[in-house]
């Protein structure tokens, strides 16, 4: 399939990268760059051949939030227009966040807005040591709603609170205290550092790479219960006898490699 605001690229065997494509307006989002995102997701979902999928911006910045020329025709949307074209860039988030593989930000530059948002649902975000980000919505008399409760999660209540109604600028030292990224490196290291890290990334099962997320992802925020107990132990026990536990368990034993590691290089 053709993208006009989204570009696709191999990093190597089963390692994908998606690049927020619109230059003119440092990789800002649009609908039509919402529409490309989720079709693009939706049938990499439906192939699962990749491992990692890794989501960056072209050129010098990761994204700058929403499109200005997209903003300027909400004005003259309707209420109901407007909700609309907001769940839209939510079921983006949300199709990332419960994305089947593991899912890497590669931050190249400044994050602004929505741009924030999308790192934010990524499992690992990685940012340039001269990336900027800001939470900007609250100066054009708006709020960062749709990627409020993924912001939430990562930097807790009062953090979010303060960073929303300020709108301030800060820098990847204190996004990185926030949690709101894992680590920052050089321009120089930041490709040598995503390697790194997909290179850890594949010496795990592909399949209980996926299982962890969802498992995860189903008791966070839950008190633990029986219930909770019993869904982590019908967890363990699938994963035991299914092909790759038998497989991974055996290598070990074996002192061997499961052959999903074979192919790392």
């Amino acid at each position: 399939m053709e993208y006009n605001f989204i570009k696709i690229k191999n990093i190597k065997e089963k390692v994908l990268q998606i690049s927020l494509h619109n230059p003119k307006a440092r990789n800002a989002i649009n609908s039509i760059m919402l529409d490309e995102l989720i079709n693009c997701l939706d049938d990499l979902s439906k192939k699962k051949e990749i491992r990692i999928l890794i989501i960056t911006g072209e050129g010098q910045a990761f994204s700058a939030g929403a499109d200005l020329e997209w903003m300027k025709q909400s004005i003259n949307l309707t209420l109901e227009e407007n909700k609309n074209d907001a769940m839209k860039f939510s079921k983006m988030l949300r199709k990332i966040d419960e994305f089947y593989c593991t899912t890497i930000a590669i931050i190249n530059g400044h994050a602004f807005g929505g741009g924030l948002g999308l790192l934010s649902v990524c499992d690992f975000k990685i940012a340039d040591s001269k990336s900027k980000f800001c939470f900007s919505e609250v100066k054009l008399g708006i709020i960062p709603a749709m990627i409020g409760p993924y912001i939430l999660r990562n930097l807790g209540y009062n953090n979010t609170k303060k960073l929303f109604l300020t709108g301030e600028i800060f820098n990847a030292d204190e996004a990185a205290t926030l949690n709101l990224i894992d680590k920052f490196v050089s321009t120089k290291d930041i490709i040598n550092e995503r390697n790194i890290l997909i290179n850890k990334l594949l010496l795990g099962g592909p399949k209980a790479q996926t299982a962890i997320k969802t498992y995860l992802h189903n008791i966070y925020s839950k008190s633990i219960s029986d219930d909770v107990i019993s869904y982590a132990a019908e967890n363990i026990a699938d994963l035991r006898v299914s092909e790759e536990g038998q497989k991974g368990i055996k290598a070990f034993l074996n002192k061997s490699n499961p052959d999903w590691q074979n192919d790392i290089s």
